[in-house]
C-alpha cells in the first residue's frame, strides 16, 4: 500500500467515525454522571461506590501495569499517550545498547565475542550469536576454567543495558548460591552479540558438566532492564531446547537476582539429580516458575 492509499484509507475511517457520532438521538439522551472517566464504559456504568474507588486507588499503585488509565473521549489521555511514549523509548534505547569488553574485563569476567561482526549481523542473523569467532575460541580453551560443575556466562542478548543494570549483581549471587551448595563454579566469561546457544559451546569447549547463562531479555515497554537465566546440563552443540530451563524476568521490580540465583541453584540440584534438564520443582517459592526453552 502506498503512502496516498494510506491516507486515503485513514480519512474514510475518520470520516465515517465522525459521520456516527453526529447522528441526532432518537431519544432524550441519559443524564451524564458526574463521575471520572475512567469509571463510564460505553454504556455508563453508574458511580462506583467509595469502597471501589478507594480499591481502585490501590491497585494502581500495587501493579506497573496500564490499569484505570482513564480517557477522553476515544482518546488516552495525555499522561496515558507520553507514558506509552516513554515505554517505548525505553524499550528501542535497551535494544540498541551494546557492553563494551572493556566495561566486561572490569568485572573480572573473560571477555569473548561471537561471530556476528556488529550490531545489524547480530539481529539479521541469529545464528553467528550462537558460536564463538576463533580468536574468542582459542581464548576460552586457553584461559577458561575446565571440568568445573557449572560454568557461568553473561551475554548481552536483547538488551545490553539489563546486563549493565542487574548483571553484576545477579552473576555474583549465582557465584555465592551455587558454591554455597558445594558446585564447582568457573571463572565468569562475558559474550558479545550473544545467542542463548552460545552456551553450547562454551560448555564443550570447557568441558563443564553444565553452563548457565544470562541474557538481557527481548524488552517490552519500559522493561529494558531484565535478565534472563538459562541452564543446560550436559552441553553439547546443537542442544535441544527441550533439555534447558529459563528464569525470566530478573530485576528489582520483577524477580530480585539474590532471589532468582537461590531459585537457580535449586533447580541446578534437581538437575544434577535427575541427570539432565527440564527439572519441574514443586513447593517453595510461588513467584519460581521455570519454564522450557522454546526458541
Amino acid at each position: 500500500m502506498t503512502e496516498a492509499e494510506l491516507r486515503e484509507l485513514v480519512k474514510s475511517i475518520v470520516t465515517e467515525v465522525v459521520k456516527e457520532s453526529s447522528v441526532a438521538p432518537t431519544s432524550a439522551p441519559e443524564p451524564e454522571p458526574a463521575s471520572p472517566p475512567w469509571s463510564r464504559g460505553p454504556k455508563h456504568r453508574p458511580l462506583p461506590t467509595a469502597r471501589s474507588e478507594e480499591t481502585l486507588a490501590h491497585l494502581v499503585t500495587t501493579t506497573p501495569a496500564r490499569i484505570v488509565t482513564g480517557r477522553t473521549g476515544t482518546r488516552y489521555l495525555t499522561r496515558s499517550y507520553l507514558g506509552l511514549r516513554a515505554d517505548h523509548a525505553i524499550a528501542l534505547d535497551a535494544v540498541e545498547s551494546e557492553v563494551e569488553e572493556a566495561w566486561a574485563a572490569a568485572q573480572g569476567w573473560l571477555p569473548l565475542r561471537t561471530r556476528a561482526k556488529d550490531h545489524a549481523e547480530y539481529f539479521l542473523h541469529p545464528e553467528q550469536g550462537r558460536r564463538l569467532d576463533e580468536a574468542s575460541r582459542v581464548k576460552c580453551e586457553k584461559e577458561a576454567d575446565g571440568g568445573v560443575d557449572i560454568q557461568l556466562i553473561a551475554g548481552d542478548g536483547l538488551s545490553a543495558n539489563a546486563l549493565k543494570v542487574n548483571g553484576v549483581a545477579l552473576m555474583k549471587a549465582l557465584h555465592a548460591a551455587h558454591t554455597a551448595r558445594g558446585f564447582k563454579v568457573g571463572k565468569p566469561l562475558f559474550v558479545k552479540f550473544a545467542r542463548i546457544g552460545v552456551q553450547d559451546e562454551i560448555g564443550v569447549l570447557t568441558r563443564a558438566r553444565s553452563t548457565i547463562i544470562i541474557v538481557g531479555e527481548r524488552p517490552g515497554l519500559g522493561t529494558g532492564d531484565s535478565l534472563s537465566i538459562y541452564t543446560a546440563f550436559g552441553p553439547r552443540l546443537g542442544q535441544d531446547n527441550a533439555e534447558k530451563d529459563c528464569i525470566s524476568n530478573v530485576r528489582a521490580v520483577g524477580f530480585p537476582p539474590e532471589r532468582a540465583a537461590a531459585k537457580c541453584a535449586e533447580l541446578m540440584k534437581a538437575t544434577f539429580a535427575a541427570g539432565g534438564g527440564g527439572v519441574k520443582l514443586t513447593g517453595g517459592d510461588p513467584a519460581f516458575r521455570p519454564h522450557v526453552v522454546n526458541h
